[in-house]
């Protein structure tokens, strides 16, 4: 059987590269505020179709535990929503790529659709921010596509009783 380009191993990739950038941005922009004199650019903003993910990446729900107050302001787990990204990207690269038994609650269907409703709840939530502050950015959307899709799929796989070994291919 062919391997669909666009299988989750390769999206849970592209989307951990994505989240990785993110919090790289993030830092930047921090460091940059504290030292001005240094110059950057992030390659996201892009002036010509006035997009700004470094703007993005500095509001508040960037930010999204503490944010719900989840955690509080500052808290050792009030992390860039990119780390949380790439935690969830890395959760579905594993649970496409390995050869993990179903019986691993973690890897099992269920899971992975409330697992990818978080992701697809979280990119509505800041897609609709984006809308409102009127806002483009580029990394941000793109993440959402992929959320998107990962949700889309897991519900395939709970309709149609798909396992873990029937996804590799996909």
């Amino acid at each position: 059987m062919a391997i669909k380009l666009f299988n989750n191993a390769t999206l849970s990739t592209l989307g951990f590269l994505l989240s990785a950038y993110s919090v790289y941005v993030e830092r930047k922009v921090e460091h940059k505020a504290e030292h001005p004199e240094e110059e950057f650019t992030a390659l996201c903003d892009i002036e010509a179709i006035g997009a700004s993910c470094s703007a993005v990446f500095s509001l508040p729900e960037g930010k999204m535990l503490s944010f719900f107050g989840i955690v509080p302001k500052g808290h050792r787990l009030d992390i860039p929503n990119g780390i949380l990204g790439m935690l969830f990207y890395t959760f579905v690269f594993l649970r496409h790529t390995t050869s993990v038994s179903q019986s691993s609650f973690l890897f099992k269907s269920q899971a992975n659709l409330l697992i990818s409703s978080l992701a697809f709840a979280s990119s509505l939530f800041l897609a609709r921010k984006l809308y409102i502050i009127q806002e483009i950015c580029v990394v941000c959307l793109s993440t959402h596509v992929i959320n998107t899709t990962l949700f889309i799929r897991s519900i395939r796989d709970i309709l149609s009783g798909s396992s873990v070994e029937k996804r590799k291919t996909q």
